[in-house]
């Protein structure tokens, strides 16, 4: 059975200014925050959803397996003292990632609306996920990609039937991919634009149902949850779904904390623009890495009045190697959860006895 964009989806709502948009793929975000030289992204709405159901952008999308994420209680001398902690494994997804959840969303958008290819900014977790599900759907794949991506990497996604283009800086991916702006026939699912405003908001509402898998679980929602974010995604569509769990059960929504490398919501937050460049250095967590933040990740820590923290290289590592030891593989961009919560704990965000979930976001296996 082919896709089907979801007749309740109604509008695209804009995270900036507020707007609504008819449904569509708006690839450079809301078109007034843009003509006024700022940058937001859109996310879904939906009218006449039965209560309880989770509203999702496609209806009869191809599932490769993703979602249904195990929840458990990592290992006790993981667990920063007095914090009551839980893991959420997204690289429990086929591909090993979170991005399967975006890409269930975003490729089976592409798929609906006719497109003949997609095309996406990705040197890792992202060009896995989004070859796999166009591979799944026949669709044309085309894949800018940084030339230090490991050569298994592209090895696997031209498996997958994907087109490569590999570039010296990671900015040319974006010059590459904005080439198919306003095309008909392939679809661009990453971000390829400044200022900076993220993915297909159909791709970031595929990650609404973690929230809802927390509650099936737990018959509730934890007092916080802990992600890493670049700029934002992943954040989002989870903040996303919290809200609609919490509006419908009439419980409080968690607070979300987003843990970054190095200092660029936490600098906005000090009072810097949220469209300037932040130094930095995120060798230690690449996935996560970037010079730049959005709108919509800033809007997730005000909403859920959320904190953001810097973990840096060694506290990184320190995570990675405890992780390891304890038979759990995370890649580095996963594992800074850990020393977040702790800080948080310092801080006094998180008190005794209040629950706390962390997304663990990929396995470490991309490059072997």
């Amino acid at each position: 059975m082919f896709p089907a964009t979801n007749t309740s989806l109604t509008a695209m709502r804009c995270v900036g200014c507020g707007t609504d948009h008819p449904v569509g793929d708006y690839t450079l975000g809301c078109p007034q925050c843009r003509a006024r030289g700022s940058g937001a992204n859109l996310y879904c709405r939906y009218d006449g959803v039965t209560p309880g159901c989770v509203p999702l952008p496609v209806t009869d999308a191809i599932s490769l397996g993703e979602g249904g994420t195990p929840l458990f209680r990592p290992p006790a001398r993981l667990v920063p003292a007095g914090m009551d902690v839980w893991f959420k494994d997204e690289s429990a997804n086929p591909t090993g990632s979170h991005k399967d959840r975006f890409s269930w969303g975003a490729v089976g958008r592409a798929a609906a609306a006719g497109y003949r290819g997609v095309v996406a900014a990705s040197s890792g977790n992202a060009a896995l996920s989004v070859a796999a599900y166009a591979a799944a759907y026949g669709l044309e794949c085309e894949l800018a990609m940084t030339t230090g991506v490991a050569a298994t990497v592209v090895s696997s996604v031209r498996h997958m039937g994907a087109r490569t283009q590999l570039f010296e800086r990671a900015e040319e991916r974006w010059e590459y991919t904005a080439g198919f702006a306003g095309s008909s026939e392939h679809l661009t699912v990453t971000n390829n634009v400044t200022p900076v405003v993220g993915c297909s908001p159909f791709g970031i509402d595929g990650f609404k149902p973690v929230a809802w898998e927390i509650w099936r679980d737990w018959q509730e929602l934890p007092d916080h949850v802990i992600l890493p974010t670049s700029r934002g995604d992943l954040a989002f569509g989870v903040y996303l779904g919290m809200m609609e769990v919490a509006q419908y059960f009439g419980v409080p929504c968690p607070r979300i904390h987003l843990v970054e490398p190095f200092a660029r919501l936490t600098a906005v937050r000090a009072g810097a623009g949220i469209h300037d460049t932040f130094a930095g250095s995120d060798g230690h967590a690449p996935s996560v890495g970037g010079d730049t933040t959005t709108a919509q990740a800033f809007e997730v820590l005000s909403r859920s009045r959320g904190e953001p923290v810097v973990v840096g290289p060694r506290s990184t590592g320190t995570a990675r190697d405890a992780v390891a030891r304890c038979g759990l593989l995370y890649e580095p961009s996963s594992a800074v959860v850990l020393p977040a919560a702790a800080e948080l704990r310092d801080r006094g965000v998180i008190s005794a006895g209040e629950s706390t979930v962390l997304v663990m976001t990929s396995h470490a296996f991309k490059g072997l």
